[in-house]
């Protein structure tokens, strides 16, 4: 029995759609385990998600977020990352963990229109 609890509770922390877009339009902090190949794109990052929808170069699903705080290779001073927009490939999204916390402004640079990165935009954040 614990093992199907286990296994239910892993299956329900992977990427969806519906759970990405639900994240976007509740404006919910999310906690990922991303799959980025760059030395330091592997890791947990606690990330504000506001647009979702597939990229120009390879037509992945992909996720715009602002990345507050975790691994990340793209901008740091000495060990600690800095926060930033971030470009996530859903398919490399290991786990996708809602959590209590909101966020209600968009950063720095946000795009209300979409994401100039994609080819076509799902869903982007209102604020």
């Amino acid at each position: 029995m614990k093992l199907i609890t286990t296994v239910k509770g892993l299956i329900n922390e992977i990427a969806s759609l519906n759970d990405i877009e639900k994240s976007i339009r509740d404006r919910k902090v999310v906690i990922i385990n991303y799959d980025g190949k760059e030395p330091g794109g592997k890791g947990y990052r606690t990330i504000e998600p506001v647009c979702v929808g597939r990229s120009k170069g390879g037509n992945n699903m992909v996720l715009r977020a602002w990345d507050i705080e975790g691994a990340s290779h793209t901008a740091s001073i000495g060990e600690k990352p800095l926060p930033g927009w971030r470009l996530f490939r859903v398919d490399k999204i290991f786990t996708y963990k809602l959590t209590s916390d909101t966020f209600n402004r968009p950063r720095p640079n946000y795009n209300p229109n979409g994401d100039n990165s994609m080819s076509s935009v799902i869903l982007n954040a209102k604020f």
